[in-house]
């Protein structure tokens, strides 16, 4: 099996969980609501199951608890709400083990920048 096919059948297993999982929400609101102590003080989070899920396999990977990775999450965010800076942390850390695991290195910013364009 070469290394295309083998991300063909990740890509189309992904692409199966994915769809189960949206099925399973089809007709609900999709989020679940659930309390985490952060800072000692009680608050509640309203995220996507896929979400929650991630997080928790954050935690076992990390061996944190729920509680301390959000906490880990507050004291770091700056200007979004918790619930957006908690989805960003969940699709940051699983890009960077992505990259992590296929030996990529993150792309800098120059390659993204287009070379001006000459004035006739």
């Amino acid at each position: 099996m070469t290394e295309e096919s083998d991300e063909v059948s990740f890509l189309s297993q992904s692409r199966k969980d994915l769809h189960r999982e949206m099925k399973q929400l089809d007709g609900k609101n999709g989020l679940v609501l659930k309390n985490v102590i952060i800072s000692g003080h009680r608050t509640s989070l309203r995220l996507e199951p896929m979400m929650w899920k991630g997080l928790g396999e954050i935690c076992e990977r990390e061996d944190l608890a729920l509680n301390e990775v959000c906490t880990l999450i507050e004291n770091r965010r700056v200007q979004s709400s918790l619930t957006a800076a908690i989805r960003v942390f969940t699709l940051s850390y699983f890009r960077t083990a992505a990259q992590e695991n296929w030996g990529w290195q993150p792309y800098s910013f120059e390659q993204f920048v287009s070379p001006s364009k000459k004035k006739n």
